[in-house]
Formats: C-alpha cells, structure tokens, sequence
C-alpha cells in the first residue's frame, strides 16, 4: 500500500470540498445580507415595526369596517333601551 499514492488521489477530493464550504459560507453571508437589507425595511433603528402601505391600507378598512359595527351595534342598544323604557 502506497500512502503517496492514496494522498495524491485525494487531493481532487479535498480540494473539491474545500471549494463546497467557502461557495456555502459566501450563499449564507449573501442571505444574510440579504435578511438584513430586508429587515432593514420592515423595522426601523428604535425597534418600532414599519407598516407596509397594503398593510396600513387594510388595517385602515377594518379600523372603518369595526367603528361603523360599534356605531351600529351603539345604535340598537339605545332603540332597546328605549323600547324597554315605553
């Protein structure tokens, strides 16, 4: 058994993995640069979420939607509370 032979022909192999880890740890720095651009839009320096603009225009309409339920659910009670007084 040759141990200069084996080591030469294991050098490709080596070399291949070796290439495998660094293009790996470059795909992970690229994402989390990437997450990071990202949050950047979504949180601000103090920690404080930033709204989308659909985001805000959807809490908007319910914020619409819930007031004109709680106008008209206002609105029945006292029509009960009326009747209930005659």
């Amino acid at each position: 058994m040759d141990w200069t032979k084996i080591g030469t022909s294991l050098i490709p192999l080596v070399l291949g993995a070796l290439w495998w880890v660094i293009s790996s740890i470059q795909a992970t720095n690229s994402q989390l640069s990437q997450l990071q651009a990202n949050m950047m839009q979504l949180i601000d320096p103090q920690g404080q979420i930033i709204p989308s603009p659909g985001n805000a225009l959807a809490r908007q309409a319910l914020r619409e939607d819930l007031m004109r339920s709680i106008h008209d659910l206002q609105v029945r009670i006292k029509l009960l509370e009326a009747s209930k007084e005659k």
